[in-house]
This record gives structure tokens, sequence and C-alpha cells, in this order.
């Protein structure tokens, strides 16, 4: 069953992504865009590319000296060992290895040099890619796997770093020894120099067949890599789930079937990319053996000396070798561009939720709430309808209804992951979307449905909202919320380091941590959102008790599924199927026996 699941899913996942990839793309634009990461090194690549060509004159003149070292012999060996050809025996072999190590010498530099730019722009790439991922909305997120997003950060970051710098430094080296070679050896003999080039045509055109076929292969490889990483990230978070519901098997197969479709996609890959060096090669030795040939039949006729030919001999390896390494480091070139066009994707995505261009300021934010004849829906579907309410400065204000009626996404339309389809959210009259964003949610105090804590200390976590908070404000915030009796009982206190996502205490402990943090924010409005679902009752009677002192001072909006926590509110929305359906006081809506009465007499039928 397994292996079946496997092959289908791993066929319709390639399919989909060749049928993604038929989209047009823009090499050219995109290698512009990468370039201009390097806008404020101009000075630094003149200086790489004077030392690549300084490396590059050196290489070449190694062949020549060569060359006049083997004429050197000759004319040694003819005249009886003159001392003049001894000589120059001697400066041209001492030339040849000073020339050597000087090729060698400014080729370390300038690879280290281009080394540097590419960290640089790496540095820079994943510094935008954050700032990038950090301002768009929970939208966004809800239609991408963080394995996939993650994929921008390694692999596809990783194959641009590398083309920058080792592929590009290769390619501009084998670029510029292509056309000294050909100078040279146009300089030495052309005759030579056109048999050297009779397979210049075969060259490019198996080039460019590789690289038209290598480039669609690597992104289709780049994609399936990235849509693999999301599924082993989403069964590691959800490790539990899995095994509590014997489901392991199932997530095997459908790794099978990822794996499966990148092991295809990159064979692929490497099956036309495999193919260059191999062709490249026969044509590199069908042009040494015609350079061979032709320059035994004019050493012969006098036309040229053996030294030449013996330089021929090596230039024809430098003018070949340039042509396989261009060929070679392309394939290379095209998988980052591939992995650049994907960063990039990312980096242009809109902004959903953003500043205008002069936002509105609070000098004093009281903490009053309007929604006015709101409606929103995450898709066509709408799910809060024409909503209307107020909560003035320093009311508490409960939400309640059945599952789905549209309680979280009151809280997430005023802390603004959201804008609204139709009407308004206001805090203290004013437009939350004339308001910068940043002000807005550092006036609102929030303890999420599901409690994240970071891997850091206790304090850290408790003053997450308020950096600057001192030891004992944490610890009253903490005891506020009836969570200090729990960080008591750690070993290191409020220094205890907590595991990632909070490892290591229960589900209740951790709401607990998260309503301190809200607290110790201490901002004028504070929303909870369902924050007792998680805590046993005799914790919820504490909160309960304390729920007065938390809000005191403060605007406070309470989403509970326990009315036990909320009756004592000044206000109580009742929700229904996205509508505001009843409004009061506890006692005004039990007397109305409508749905607030329902909801209660199902929680409370036995008292």
């Amino acid at each position: 069953m397994a292996e079946r699941i496997s092959t289908s899913e791993g066929r319709h996942r390639l399919r989909a992504l060749g049928t993604a990839e038929e989209k047009a793309e823009n090499a050219r634009g995109t290698v512009r865009r990468l370039l201009s990461y390097w806008s404020g090194e101009r000075w630094l690549l003149v200086a790489l590319t004077f030392l690549s060509v300084l490396s590059v004159v050196s290489a070449l003149l190694c062949p020549y000296l060569l060359g006049r070292t083997v004429d050197d012999c000759v004319e040694l060996v003819r005249s009886g060992g003159a001392e003049s050809y001894r000589d120059a025996l001697l400066l041209h072999l001492g030339v040849f290895v000073l020339f050597h190590l000087l090729s060698s010498l400014f080729s370390w530099i300038n690879g280290y040099g281009m080394g540097v730019l590419a960290q640089r722009l790496l540095r820079r790439l994943k510094e935008e890619l954050t700032k990038k991922l950090l301002s768009l909305s929970p939208r966004f997120f809800n239609d991408h796997l963080c394995g996939s997003l993650m994929s921008h950060f390694t692999n596809d970051a990783e194959l641009v770093r590398s083309a920058l710098g080792d592929t590009v430094v290769q390619i501009v080296v084998s670029l510029l020894t292509l056309i000294g070679s050909v100078v040279v050896m146009a300089h030495l003999s052309w005759q030579l120099t056109i048999a050297t080039c009779l397979t210049v045509p075969f060259s490019v055109m198996v080039s460019r067949f590789v690289m038209k076929h290598t480039r669609r292969r690597f992104s289709l490889h780049q994609e399936s890599l990235g849509e693999m990483n999301g599924a082993v990230e989403e069964s590691f978070s959800g490790i539990r789930t899995i095994k509590s519901f014997g489901r392991e098997e199932e997530r095997i197969a459908q790794f099978e079937a990822l794996n499966r479709t990148v092991c295809e996609t990159g064979r692929q890959a490497q099956i036309y990319s495999g193919l260059l060096m191999p062709l490249m090669r026969v044509l590199d030795n069908c042009s040494y053996i015609v350079v061979t040939l032709v320059g035994a039949f004019l050493a012969l006729h006098g036309s040229v000396t053996v030294g030449v030919v013996q330089a021929f001999l090596l230039y024809t390896k430098n003018f070949q070798r340039p042509i396989n390494s261009i060929a070679t480091q392309l394939n290379v070139v095209q998988a980052a561009i591939a992995g650049a066009e994907r960063i990039f994707g990312l980096l242009d995505e809109e902004v959903e939720i953003k500043d205008q261009a002069s936002p509105r300021r609070l000098d004093e934010v009281k903490g009053g709430v309007e929604f006015r004849n709101v409606s929103f829906g995450y898709g066509k579907e709408l799910v809060l309808k024409n909503v209307s309410f107020s909560v003035n400065p320093g009311e508490v204000a409960a939400i309640v209804g059945f599952t789905g009626a549209g309680k979280t996404t009151l809280v997430n339309l005023l802390n603004r992951f959201y804008d609204v389809a139709e009407g308004s959210v206001l805090v203290d009259g004013v437009d939350v979307r004339e308001l910068s964003v940043g002000d807005l949610r550092r006036s609102i105090g929030w303890v999420p449905q599901e409690a994240y804590l970071f891997s850091d200390t206790v304090r850290y976590n408790v003053a997450y909202g308020q950096p600057s908070a001192t030891l004992d404000e944490v610890r009253e915030s903490a005891r506020l919320a009836n969570a200090d009796s729990v960080v008591d009982r750690m070993p290191d206190g409020y220094e205890t380091v907590l595991g990632e996502q909070g490892a290591g205490i229960s589900q209740g402990q951790r709401q607990l941590l998260t309503i301190a943090r809200a607290v110790n924010k201490n901002a004028p409005i504070l929303v909870m959102d369902e924050a007792t679902s998680n805590i046993d009752t005799r914790t919820e009677m504490l909160i309960q008790n304390a729920i007065s002192q938390i809000t005191r001072g403060r605007t406070c909006l309470i989403i509970a599924h326990r009315l036990s926590t909320i009756m004592n509110a000044d206000k109580i929305i009742v929700l229904d199927a996205g509508e505001v359906v009843e409004q009061g006081t506890h006692d005004e809506l039990l007397r109305k026996r409508g749905i607030y009465w329902t909801i209660y007499n199902s929680q409370f039928a036995e008292q």
C-alpha cells in the first residue's frame, strides 16, 4: 500500500511541478538584479578584475616561454653548447617559474576577494528575506509550508553564493584566457590558429543544447526539494499527533513520494549536465589531434619552429579548457539563477498589511474599540457579516459563540493581521488602517489560543513585549497571572532556559507564562483568546479571581468557551455564524433565553 501511494503521489508531484515550470522566466533581469547587490563594491570589483587580468596574462606567457625554451634547447644542441643559448635557456626557465608563481598568487587573491563579496551578498539576501517574511501577513504563511520557505535560506541562497563566489570567477578567468589565447596564437601562427578554432562551432552547439535542457530541470529540482523540506518540517512539528493516530506509515509513504520526485528531477538535471564534459572532451581531443598534424606539417616545411608547435599544443588546451569550463560553469549558473528567481519571487511578494504614507499617531491610547459594519472572509465565503459593537475604555468585554462563529477572526482584525473587506475597526475612534502597524500592536497585549514560547529564559519570554522590564516587574507580572508558583519550581527560576516552543513544561504552564507576558507588556488593550483553554479548573479559578487585577486600567476583550471566566464581564457579545446576535451583561442575556442561555445551560446544566 505504501509503495502504491508513493509511486502515484510521486508522479502527481512531478506532473504538477512540470506544469508550473512552463511559465516564462527572466534570466537576464535576475542576473542584473543580483549584480545590483554589488553596487557599493565597485572599486573592489575593479581591483579584482585587474588581478584576474594579471593572473591570465601571467598564465598565458608560460606556454610562450616554454616554446622559447624548447627552441633554445634545439639551438643549444645545434650550436654545440654555445654560452649565449645556455644563458637564454636559464633566463626563460627562470621567468617561466616566476610567471607561474605570480599567476597562482593573483588567482588566489582574486578567489578570496570574490568569496568575500559572495558572502556579503548572501548576508544581504538573507537579511532581506528575513525582513520580508516578518512583514508578510498570516494569510501568506497559511498558503506556504515552513520547510519550503526555509529552502530559500538554505538551498537557494547557497546556490547563489556558490555561483557568485566560485563560478563567476572561473567564467571571467576563462573568458579572459580564451581571448588572450586567441591573440597570442594569432601572433605565433595564423594557420595553427585556424586549425585550433575548427571545433569551436561544435563546442558552442553542444553547450547551447545542454544548457537549454539543464536550467529547467535544475529549477524543477529546487522546487521539489523545497516541497520535500516542508513535508519533513511538518512531520517533525506534528510528531505527537502522527504517533498518537498511528499514521507513521502514511507519512513515510508521503515522504517517499516527495523524495522520489526530488530524486527524479535531480537525476534528469544531472543527466543533461553530465553530458557536457564527455562531449567537450571529445571535441578537445579532436582539436588537439588537428593541431598536432598541422603543426608537424608546418614544422617540416619550415613555416614554424618546434617551439611554436609545442606552445600551440599548450595553447590548444588553454583554448579548449576555457570553453569546457564556461560550458560546465554555466550549468551551475543555471541552477543559481533558478534559485535566485525563487528568492526574488518571495522578495517580490505583495505586502498585504502595510502603513499608509503618513500614518496617524495616537499620543495616548485610551483603549476604546469599535467594530463598525465589519465583513470579512479568508476566502470567498464571509466569516464575519456586518458585525458592529463597541467597547468603552476600561471595559471588560467577552466574546462568546459556538466554534466557527468568528471569535478569533475579530482578534485578528483588531491586531490587523488581516484587513477588513467592508466596514472598519477603530481604536479610540481612528480606523486601524490609518494607524502605524507598529503603534497599533504596541497598544495591544495578546494572549493567543496556542501558547508559544521561545527557546530562551523564562525572564526573556515574560518580558518579550517590554524588553526593558526589570526582574521585579517580571515577577509581578507572573504573580498577577498566577505563574509565579510555576517559575518557583523551575531549577533556575526566571533564568531557566526553556526548550523549543516551551518544551519541558506542560501546555497549561506555557499558557500561564503567555498571560504573564501580556500583563508585563502593560498595553492599554488586553486580548485573551481562549487564554484558559489549557488550564485546569483550580488555575482557572485563580485566573478568574485575578482578572480584575489583570484588566485594571485597560480595555479587555476575552474570548472564551468557558463562561465561568467571563460572567462578571461588563459586556458580553454573542456571535453566531459570523453575526452579532446578542449583547448585554450575563444576567441580561440569561433573561433573553437566547443563544447565550443555550450555551450557558449546556455548560452548567447539572449545577
